[in-house]
């Protein structure tokens, strides 16, 4: 009999962020349920033959207040919780300790932060889930390279490779100026949109992107970027 994949319920009311964080935790081999509010997420709960190992919790859920819930959930699971919040209070931190929360992690982060800390209180290595590869580039999010079809390395700054990382992860969706900008803020580089721009064209060049007419990183005017190559 196969082994059952850990399973993990994430909680997030952001399509996006929840897309991508997903994406991330199934590229490790983890099953994913996902909810966007606490009526959800009970729903999720009740399912029969669908047993919860870990839950991602956002605090700023629509419908209820997200420590009252953490108090709830600690009721009746005991499964480790990782909060994932904007408020890095100390007096929400305080009461997230108070009630046996596993980690904290403020938003925004990367995404692979809350997959290694998922991880680990699973009790389970981080396995890298491989290179990705689209017309004759590797991609490989866990080692942070990206190669040439030529097989060399090419240097990116840690604003292009997560930008890079976030666009492929959402492959064929388009993803907001105003996302790529939190993939980034948690180096400091958060700022105008532009900073966006700046970073796109400047993968555009790397990866040899035409670009008046580019046909990897497409422009969405109005709103963002779409990664539009074939991945294999």
């Amino acid at each position: 009999m196969a082994e059952r994949r850990p399973s993990v319920l994430l909680v997030e009311d952001e399509v996006f962020v929840q897309t991508l964080l997903a994406a991330y935790l199934e590229k490790e081999g983890v099953t994913v349920t996902v909810a966007s509010t606490a009526a959800e997420m009970r729903a999720a709960l009740r399912l029969p033959g669908q047993p919860v190992d870990a839950i991602a919790l956002d605090l700023g859920l629509p419908d209820e207040e997200g420590l009252a819930l953490v108090r709830q959930l600690r009721t009746r699971l005991d499964v480790p919780i990782c909060i994932t919040t904007r408020d890095d209070s100390a007096a929400s931190r305080a009461v997230a300790a108070e009630l046996g929360v596993d980690d904290y992690l403020v938003k925004p982060f990367h995404p692979q932060q809350l997959t290694a800390s998922l991880l680990e209180l699973l009790g389970r290595p981080g396995e890298g889930g491989g290179a990705i590869r689209f017309e004759g580039w590797s991609f490989d999010a866990a080692a942070r390279v990206l190669t040439d079809p030529d097989g060399q390395p090419v240097s990116l700054t840690p604003s292009e490779f997560d930008v890079l990382a976030a666009l492929i992860a959402a492959a064929g969706r388009t993803v907001s100026r105003a996302h790529l900008l939190d993939a980034i803020a948690s180096e400091g580089d958060a700022g105008p949109s532009r900073v966006v721009d700046v970073i796109v064209s400047t993968l555009r060049r790397k990866l040899g992107d035409a670009a008046r007419a580019p046909r990897l990183i497409v422009t969405v005017p109005g709103v963002g970027y779409r990664f539009c190559a074939s991945s294999a």
